[in-house]
């Protein structure tokens, strides 16, 4: 049988544990607690893509997290 499940990966602050996502009001880059509600990333490439830029402006670059 093949699994034809879509991969999705999110980004994790390493330190906090917590996950990023982009807010709707401002688009600023926020932390929330629950990877269900963090910014989704439907390739491994595009999500560690987005993580350098942002290690590049935090300081931290954050975990590639794959959701199963």
């Amino acid at each position: 049988m093949t699994d034809f499940s879509i991969e999705r990966f999110v980004l994790r602050c390493p330190r906090a544990g917590t996950y990023l996502r982009v807010n709707a009001q401002d688009e600023q880059i926020e932390n929330v607690s629950s990877p269900d509600n963090a910014w989704a990333f439907h390739t491994h490439e595009g999500a560690v893509t987005h993580a350098l830029w942002i290690g590049q402006i935090l300081g931290v670059t954050p975990d590639v997290v794959m959701l199963r």
